[in-house]
């Protein structure tokens, strides 16, 4: 992250990665002695690491207990005074929406980009110190906030730099909404916030979605939007594993991800979207929410 808070910015879709133009610093891969540790070094609102979702999640599904992953909040939207993008063409709040209608184009991942249209983000800074309000208050709840934070703004539409959706949405993940409120505004969040963006500078990272990868294997670092194929190889080289024998059934997937897109579901169960709308829908599932699926 370029330590100047409004410096140009870029998200590129042939790479998958929304940060400055500048390249990365050296690896900066963190020593581990145990099983793999993947950080994650992400935004609320990058739409980029919102693309990866697919292959995030099926990478979790089949190894998430077996490796520690850690998100790692990097602050992408300031503000807008002074914030500009130049290679994707941003340089209001209205330009995001036919970017963000672009990667889901690209990518396959729905999302409504009508909240900048109707009623625009300001910063990206509220929702991240959001999730470290969670962190604070139930660290096993903060990767489900993340998850719904993001629905809400991709698939919703709505404003989560707004305390009262913020608010409803840590009630939907089993927060109390008045504790959450309470230290979102005192300002609890923010010290864990500006410790995560400290992390981004120590380890060289200056766009979202990063993973850097570490284990008693070969480490790595990968930058951009990537493939299921390309994370669990990184995995598996670092934690020296075996590739996961796991096939989910549909049933399997319903009952891991609880809620998810269609290009998710697909992604995990490897089937067309015809294929995999015909195996939900014969467990009952549909869409719960816009673009969502799940048991009704």
């Amino acid at each position: 992250m370029n330590e100047r808070p409004n410096a140009p910015e870029a998200c590129d879709l042939e790479t998958g990665v929304c940060g400055p133009v500048t390249a990365d610093a050296d690896d900066g891969v963190i020593a581990s002695t145990d099983r793999a540790h993947v950080l994650y070094f992400t935004d609320p609102i990058c739409s980029h690491c919102w693309a990866m979702e697919p292959a995030w999640r099926r990478l979790l599904f089949h190894y998430g207990s077996r490796i520690r992953a850690t998100h790692v909040y990097g602050g992408l939207l300031p503000a807008w005074t002074g914030f500009t993008d130049r290679a994707a063409g941003i340089g209001a709040p209205t330009d995001v929406a036919p970017h963000w209608a672009e990667v889901a184009e690209r990518y396959g991942q729905p999302i409504d980009p009508g909240v900048w249209l109707t009623d625009p983000l300001s910063s990206s800074f509220p929702p991240s110190i959001a999730v470290c309000v969670v962190r604070l208050i139930d660290p096993e709840r903060e990767d489900r906030f993340l998850r719904r934070i993001r629905e809400a703004v991709f698939l919703e539409a709505r404003n989560i730099c707004r305390v009262d959706v913020l608010a409803a949405c840590a009630t939907d993940v089993g927060i109390d909404p008045q504790q959450f409120t309470r230290l979102f505004e005192s300002g609890a969040g923010e010290p864990a916030f500006e410790r995560d963006r400290a992390s981004l500078k120590d380890h060289g990272v200056r766009g979202f979605p990063t993973i850097v990868v570490s284990g008693p294997g070969e480490g790595g670092r990968l930058r951009g939007t990537q493939v299921f194929e390309t994370l669990e190889d990184a995995v598996l080289r670092a934690a020296g594993l075996p590739s996961s024998t796991l096939r989910p059934s549909a049933s399997d997937a319903l009952d891991a991800y609880g809620t998810g897109t269609l290009r998710e579901f697909a992604e995990l169960l490897q089937m067309d979207d015809d294929e995999t709308t015909a195996a939900l829908e014969s467990l009952g599932a549909g869409q719960i929410r816009p673009w969502l699926w799940g048991r009704r």
